[in-house]
C-alpha cells in the first residue's frame, strides 16, 4: 500500500508540471485542504513559475469558451421553444383580427432594441388597447406591467399622472418615476397634451414571442406583399 508521503511527493511532481488542484485529485484521491498544506511551502523556480501561470492562464481561457458554447446552447434551445410555442399560438389565433392589430401595433410602435417589450406612445386610446392586449394575449397579470410616464416639466404636468391613472384604471403609486424630456418652452403648447406612457414587461422572453408573431405573421400574409 502507497504512503502518504509517496502521494505528497506524487502531488508535488504533478503540480510542478502545471496540473490543477482538481486534475491531481483524479490521480491522487485527496482533499483540496490536504493539497493546500503540501504545496503551501512548496518552492517553484521561475520557469515552474512561468509555466504554472501559462496553464492557469490556458484553463481560464478553455473555461470561458467553455461557458460561452454552454450559454449559446441554452439560448438557442430556449429560443426554439419560443418559437414553437409562439407558432402554436399564433396558428391558434391568426384569423383574430384584434391579435393581429396588436401585432401590427408593436411592430410599427415597439421598441426593437430593448431586451424588453416595451410599448410607448401618447394616444390614450392606443395605451388602453396595448395594455389590455398584453394581458389577454401575453397571458400578462397588471401587477407585472411596469407603467412610466415620459412628458416636458412645465405648467400643466402635474396633472399627468392623474389622466394615466383614470385611464388605465390603476392607483397612482403603480407608475414609476416619471421621466422628464427636455423643452424650451415654458407653456404647453397642446393642451390635450399628456405626455407619452410607456409600458413595459420584463424578460427577453415577451419581446421573443412578439417578434416571432411578426414574422409569422409577414409569411401568412406573404402574397399580399
Amino acid at each position: 500500500m502507497k504512503s502518504r508521503l509517496e502521494d505528497k511527493y506524487k502531488a508535488i511532481e504533478l503540480r510542478k508540471t502545471g496540473l490543477s488542484y482538481k486534475e491531481i485529485q483524479q490521480v491522487i484521491p485527496v482533499s483540496k485542504g490536504l493539497l493546500s498544506g503540501w504545496f503551501k511551502y512548496l518552492d517553484f523556480s521561475p520557469e515552474e513559475i512561468k509555466f504554472l501561470e501559462s496553464r492557469i492562464l490556458e484553463r481560464q481561457n478553455t473555461g470561458r469558451i467553455k461557458a460561452a458554447l454552454s450559454n449559446r446552447k441554452r439560448r438557442e434551445e430556449r429560443e426554439t421553444k419560443n418559437f414553437e410555442s409562439s407558432k402554436a399560438f399564433f396558428n391558434q389565433y391568426k384569423n383574430d383580427p384584434i391579435f393581429i392589430i396588436g401585432v401590427c401595433l408593436y411592430w410599427a410602435e415597439g421598441s426593437k432594441r430593448s431586451s424588453d417589450f416595451q410599448f410607448v406612445n401618447s394616444d390614450e386610446n392606443m395605451i388602453l388597447f396595448m395594455y389590455k392586449w398584453v394581458q389577454k394575449y401575453l397571458g400578462i397579470k397588471k401587477e407585472n406591467i411596469k407603467c412610466r410616464i415620459f412628458t416636458h416639466k412645465i405648467m400643466g404636468y402635474e396633472k399627468h399622472i392623474g389622466f394615466w391613472s383614470q385611464t388605465l384604471g390603476l392607483n397612482e403609486l403603480s407608475f414609476q418615476k416619471t421621466i422628464f424630456k427636455p423643452t424650451t418652452h415654458s407653456l404647453k403648447k397642446n393642451p390635450n397634451y399628456n405626455g407619452c406612457l410607456r409600458i413595459t414587461i420584463s424578460g427577453i422572453d415577451r419581446l421573443r414571442t412578439m417578434k416571432n408573431w411578426q414574422k409569422l405573421m409577414m409569411e401568412y400574409y406573404g402574397n399580399f406583399v
